[in-house]
């Protein structure tokens, strides 16, 4: 359980506290729903020491107590809160990840779901790829960089932000959408909680993301051979010993 694992099941353990004692400071107000799809999380126990919330051990009993499993990665929303799907992350760890080693064929594939033409999003990676190749930016290029490729493009980028924030990721829509952002650096001081709806996150993150073309995870394990290539390859180059087609995007807060 990693440092962003963790504190996403302290403040699902915090939210079932906030529902049982019938709190209404919270940017939810009375919390009269809360669990995972169809299950609802079990009532809180008032046994539970939030002093002892720091042993991984203890975190893991109490949320198997509660009924709080682990999200999987297709699913967008994290938990369900009176009706609505929260995607949560957790700033005072690593970047939150928004998009994930996505190769073009990934991209392509939600090109067509959310009606976009690929081919604008082409040009931006031969932009980055043509900018890194000469040496004018880094390997990861964020939109607070001059030169980024991506900055001032936000019209051609926001709907797949969007999706995979939101929807799905580049292999499957996701069962389980969310509905808004659960943006949080201390799981029980609701003044460092932020929500964000689908329409405000991308303008709030925009400033702060960073880009990235990688190989290994997310590309075939021989390219070369790989019988999507002919797809793959306006996004793939041949750099530092791998070849690199893969995006990521990442939050840096």
């Amino acid at each position: 359980m990693n440092e962003g694992e963790k504190n996403e099941n302290l403040i699902k353990i915090y939210l079932c506290y906030l529902k049982k004692i019938k709190d209404k400071t919270s940017s939810f107000g009375l919390i009269t729903k809360l669990g995972f799809g169809e299950k609802e999380y079990s009532e809180f126990n008032d046994n539970i020491n939030f002093d002892e919330l720091d042993d991984i051990d203890y975190i893991k009993e109490i949320s198997n107590e509660l009924g709080i499993e682990k999200s999987s990665p297709k699913n967008k929303a994290d938990v369900h809160i009176n009706g609505k799907g929260y995607s949560i992350k957790y700033m005072d760890a690593a970047p939150p990840s928004i998009i994930n080693h996505t190769n073009r064929k990934g991209f392509l594939r939600v090109a067509k779901e959310i009606g976009e033409d690929i081919e604008k999003f082409d040009k931006l990676i031969d932009e980055y790829w043509e900018l890194r190749n000469s040496k004018k930016i880094t390997e990861d290029c964020g939109n607070d960089n001059p030169l980024s490729p991506f900055k001032d493009n936000k019209n051609i980028l926001k709907p797949y932000l969007e999706y995979f924030c939101f929807n799905g990721t580049g292999s499957a829509k996701s069962d389980y959408p969310a509905d808004a952002i659960l943006k949080f650096t201390q799981y029980n001081d609701v003044n460092t909680w932020r929500i964000y709806s689908k329409s405000e996150t991308i303008d709030e993150i925009w400033n702060k993301l960073k880009f990235c073309m990688r190989g290994g995870k997310g590309m075939p394990s021989d390219y070369a051979k790989s019988k999507d290539k002919n797809i793959l390859e306006k996004w793939t180059k041949f750099s530092s010993g791998k070849y690199r087609g893969a995006l990521s995007v990442r939050y840096n807060a």
